[in-house]
């Protein structure tokens, strides 16, 4: 009976690990449009008021909505800058995430928890991370199927004999879960970062 727990977990496992992949997936392609549809939202709102400063140039109403969202003290050119780049719905999404720990005196910085201040990143992580969550998935696949080949065969090999039991599995594959979930974490984080440093950079 415990065996068929373990073997279930397992399973469970595995499944929660594919699913990251298309959670990741949803969250970096289509959350913030999903958000900017709502037109009550904040997003939804900045982005309508973004699509008429662009068309218009008028930006009156558009720094008035960014003054009660953001706060009177926060650099307008910021919002300004997004609301003028090409799909602006991602970096306004990262300014409404990210304000409270966007640093703006003359050149943007970002505070980090304990009081860490650093430079926006320059390049793009993403990339890395989604390869890091890919690779995860395919360990924790890798692992559930060990557990079913185990079952009829053992692993001869003496430094390798922790593949034979259910258990070591197991927690292998949370522990792969864990880290996934964290790299997702920082994915958002730092992604965010990037496209709030752009803003301050001139568009080419």
């Amino acid at each position: 009976m415990l065996s068929v727990l373990m073997f279930l977990l397992i399973f469970v496992g595995v499944a929660i690990s594919v699913y990251q992949v298309y959670d990741i997936y949803y969250a970096q392609n289509f959350e913030d449009d999903e958000r900017q549809t709502h037109r009550d939202s904040p997003l939804g709102q900045l982005s309508r008021q973004a699509e008429q400063y662009a068309a218009t140039g008028e930006s009156q109403s558009f720094l008035d909505l960014v003054s009660r969202l953001f706060g009177a003290r926060f650099d307008q050119g910021l919002v300004l800058s997004a609301a003028s780049r090409p799909n602006a719905s991602q970096y306004l999404a990262a300014l409404l995430r990210r304000q409270r720990q966007i640093v703006s005196n003359g050149r943007v910085r970002v505070r980090h928890p304990l009081s860490w201040n650093t430079n926006p990143p320059t390049s793009d992580s993403r990339p890395v991370l989604l390869s890091l969550v890919l690779i995860n998935c395919l360990v924790v696949m890798f692992f559930g199927g060990l557990s079913l080949y185990t079952i009829a065969y053992q692993v001869s090999v003496e430094s390798l004999a922790w593949m034979n039991s259910e258990w070591v599995l197991m927690l292998l594959i949370y522990v792969v879960i864990a880290i996934t979930h964290g790299i997702s974490r920082l994915d958002a984080y730092l992604h965010d970062l990037y496209l709030i440093g752009t803003l301050s950079r001139p568009t080419i």
